[in-house]
């Protein structure tokens, strides 16, 4: 026995999803765009949120950033700077869970 579709499909609608596909094609270098922005706009990845190490812009005692081994110093000496470890600008008098003394 031979079964035929009687689906007819209207050339409106083939023409509908074609439109759709290469529209979605055409769409997917401006994702790569936006996630590329994303991630810029989110800190560096793979380091740990100032909040969640405490970080503060004050020293904890004698301990802070300027002498910490996860420092990296700013242009100029008081400039704030970079951390290895930890998100943002970091203030070379200032102290986090992460300090690692230098010596």
């Amino acid at each position: 026995m031979k079964i035929q579709s009687s689906r007819h499909i209207s050339r409106r609608a083939v023409l509908r999803h074609a439109v759709f596909a290469v529209g979605t094609v055409a769409a997917l270098p401006l994702a790569g765009i936006v996630s590329a922005a994303t991630a810029a706009a989110t800190e560096e990845a793979g380091k740990a949120d100032q909040k969640a190490v405490q970080y503060q812009d004050h020293p904890k005692g004698t301990s802070a950033c300027a002498n910490c081994a996860n420092f990296i110093p700013g242009a100029h000496s008081g400039e704030p700077g970079a951390c290895t470890v930890v998100a943002g600008e970091i203030s070379p008098k200032g102290w986090c869970l992460a300090y690692a003394g230098n010596g």
